[in-house]
């Protein structure tokens, strides 16, 4: 297939991976640990902070992200505490040193947002809406239609 719209996705989410990945590693971590810290501390003033909501905002399976959360606890850089409502539920919260390292990454992410935007231009956007409903469209799997092979 030529000019595959999905080929290119892939390869800008690819290439956005492993640009977080480089920078992550200077800091002796994963992307997916930094975009985690970076997320909770952007979010933890407006509610409570669990598992669930970096299930769903990284779109990763909950096995996935149980490990992740355990590989950070063990890192210290994360900590589980009862929720306030309920005890059964564990809030997430960032350790004193995931904090001094929230700085620099949220200021990695604003570059790179800079120069997607950069790229994009007036078209930031429309892109990031397109972007948006693919994502949702695609949450369900597509099925094959009959007599299709």
């Amino acid at each position: 297939m030529q000019d595959s719209l999905g080929i290119m996705i892939k390869k800008a989410n690819n290439s956005l991976a492993r640009d977080s990945d480089h920078y992550a590693k200077s800091l002796g971590l994963t992307g997916m640990q930094i975009s985690t810290i970076n997320f909770i501390a952007n979010n933890e003033q407006h509610h409570d902070l669990f598992q669930r909501d970096l299930e769903l905002e990284f779109n990763i399976r909950k096995a996935t992200c149980s490990s992740l959360v355990s590989k950070m606890e063990a890192a210290d850089l994360l900590i589980r505490v009862p929720a306030k409502d309920d005890g059964r539920y564990k809030r997430l919260l960032l350790t004193p040193k995931a904090r001094q390292l929230a700085t620099k990454i949220e200021r990695f992410f604003e570059t790179s947002e800079q120069r997607m935007a950069t790229i994009l231009g007036v078209n930031t956007a429309e892109t990031y809406e397109a972007l948006r409903q693919i994502a949702v469209a695609f949450s369900t799997p597509t099925h094959a239609p009959e007599n299709w092979y």
